[in-house]
């Protein structure tokens, strides 16, 4: 899917940002598969609201801080403008009117994309919107339920969207944010780059539980 000034727009919780999402965007942006890439933290996702995420100003801040010196990667707080759930396809739509002269594609897990028939307005935004999934360790893409659950026509446009030969970053948020609890941040420090680490520290995000 290489095209010029193909933009990524890779969202998500971000609750902290690791070093996965830093390899991830490296990744696509050495193979020329995009020409740059804008992270996009949400304040209110949707598909996780039994969490209680840091604050949507600290997580941000740690975006930045991860992708300082790294060219063709930017941090966006379109979605902190609305109220209410983050659904991709409105962040979508509302990065379409902005910059029409853009071409953007959602960066996605392939765990989401096993799950994501039952996002909001989906087919919509299957239809009208590009991909780019990427291998989640333990969750690869099922390509039978994506057949079973879409229609031909997006089956199709949903399986070509999957990154063959992409490496696998072991690290997820919710790893990072047990071991941060339960042993400190110096255990830490190969999962998350050095400037995230320092800020976690610095704000006392994350506490470690006491007596462990």
């Amino acid at each position: 899917m290489s095209e010029e000034n193909l933009t990524a727009v890779f969202g998500g919780t971000f609750d902290p940002v690791h070093t996965g999402h830093i390899g991830l965007a490296d990744y696509l942006l050495e193979t020329g598969r995009v020409s740059r890439i804008v992270f996009l933290p949400a304040p209110h996702p949707p598909h996780k609201d039994g969490l209680a995420p840091a604050p949507f100003a600290d997580r941000a801040a740690m975006l930045r801080a991860a992708i300082a010196g790294h060219p063709g990667m930017s941090v966006s707080e379109i979605e902190a403008e609305r109220s209410g759930p983050s659904y991709t396809v409105d962040t979508l739509d509302v990065l379409k009117q902005r910059y029409p002269a853009e071409h953007f594609v959602w960066v996605v897990g392939s765990d989401s994309l096993n799950q994501l028939h039952q996002w909001y307005e989906a087919e919509r935004l299957v239809r009208e919107n590009r991909f780019l999934s990427y291998p989640r360790p333990g969750a690869e893409a099922d390509l039978d339920l994506l057949k079973k659950v879409w229609p031909p026509e997006l089956f199709e446009k949903l399986s070509a969207s999957i990154l063959t030969g992409a490496p696998e970053f072991d690290p997820s948020s919710t790893a990072v944010r047990q071991r941060l609890s339960e042993q400190g941040a110096d255990a830490c420090r190969n999962l998350l780059p050095e400037p995230v680490l320092n800020y976690i520290e610095e704000h006392k995000l994350y506490p470690q539980r006491n007596g462990e």
